[in-house]
C-alpha cells in the first residue's frame, strides 16, 4: 500500500510544471535562505556536500558544509509548484537572500510590490531575441583548443545581457562544469599592495548554457546578470571551467563595453 502511495506522489511530481531557480550561491560560514509562497514539502539535494532545512514551512536555509565543494542540483516543491536549479559555493556570495513569493495584482500597487515582482519577471524571452540578432561587440579569448568570443552586450533597465560564441576546435568534447562572472577593478600599480581588492561576484538572473560543445562544434551561450556599474577601467572576467579536464578559459569584457551597450 505505501509503494502505491509512493508512486502515486511520485507520478503528480513528475507531471508538473517546474519553475526554474536562481544559481543559489552559498558558503560555509553563513547561510543562503529562499522564501516561497507555500509550504515546502520537498527538498533534494544533488549531494550531500551541501545541508538544507526547512523552517516555518515556507523558509528553506542552505549551507554548504565545507569551503570548495562542487555545484549540485537542487529541487524544491513549495505547494502544488516544483522549482529546480543548482547550489554552488562562493566564499562571498553577493546575495543570501532569494525572494519566490508570487504577489497579485492587487498587493503589487505598492513600490515595493512591484520591485518585486519585477525582478521576478522573466528574461528568458529577451535571451532568446538575441539568438537572431546581429554581433555588436567582439571580446575574444583563444586557449586550449577552446574559442570563446562574446558576440553581443545589451542592457535594460535591470540587466545586462550576454551572447557568447564558444567553438572547441580540439577532438575531444568540452564538457562544461561551471561559468563564474565577477566585476573587477584594474588598480594603477602604486595602489595594488595597498588597497583592498575590488570585486564583486555576480549569479546570472536566466542562461541558456549548453552542456557539451562536440568536437569541432560552435555553441552558442546567453546570460542575464544583475546590472552593475564600475568604472571605466574595470572588466567583467568570466571563468569556464571543464567538467572532465583541466582546461580553464577566462575572458574579460571591458565594463566600458557594458556601460555603452545598447538597450535591448
Amino acid at each position: 500500500m505505501k509503494a502505491i502511495i509512493a508512486l502515486f506522489l511520485w507520478g503528480n511530481l513528475l507531471t508538473t510544471q517546474a519553475q526554474k531557480l536562481d544559481t543559489i550561491s552559498v558558503t560555509s560560514e553563513g547561510t543562503s535562505y529562499l522564501i516561497f509562497d507555500e509550504p515546502i514539502s520537498l527538498v533534494n539535494l544533488g549531494t550531500k556536500a551541501y545541508i538544507g532545512k526547512v523552517e516555518k514551512d515556507r523558509m528553506l536555509f542552505l549551507k554548504a558544509l565545507s569551503p570548495n565543494t562542487e555545484p549540485t542540483t537542487l529541487l524544491v516543491q513549495a505547494g502544488s509548484t516544483l522549482f529546480t536549479g543548482y547550489v554552488r559555493y562562493v566564499k562571498k556570495p553577493s546575495r543570501s537572500f532569494y525572494d519566490y513569493r508570487i504577489m497579485d495584482e492587487s498587493s503589487s500597487s505598492s513600490p515595493a510590490a512591484r520591485s518585486v515582482v519585477s525582478s521576478l519577471a522573466p528574461t528568458i524571452s529577451k535571451l532568446v531575441k538575441m539568438k537572431t540578432g546581429k554581433p555588436n561587440v567582439s571580446v575574444r579569448e583563444v586557449k586550449d583548443g577552446v574559442d570563446i568570443e562574446c558576440i553581443q552586450v545589451f542592457n535594460d533597465t535591470q540587466r545586462t545581457y550576454l551572447k557568447l560564441a564558444v567553438k572547441n576546435t580540439t577532438t575531444i568534447a568540452y564538457v562544461l562544469d561551471l561559468v563564474t562572472f565577477t566585476y573587477k577593478e584594474r588598480l594603477p600599480r602604486r595602489l595594488r599592495n595597498k588597497v583592498a581588492p575590488q570585486y564583486e561576484e555576480m549569479t546570472p538572473d536566466d542562461r541558456i548554457e549548453p552542456a557539451r560543445i562536440e568536437a569541432g562544434r560552435i555553441k552558442y551561450f546567453y546570460y542575464s546578470l544583475p546590472l552593475y556599474s564600475t568604472t571605466e577601467s574595470g572588466y567583467l572576467e568570466m571563468i569556464f571551467r571543464e567538467k572532465v579536464g583541466a582546461r580553464v578559459i577566462t575572458l574579460e569584457i571591458p565594463a566600458k563595453k557594458i556601460m555603452t551597450a545598447s538597450l535591448l
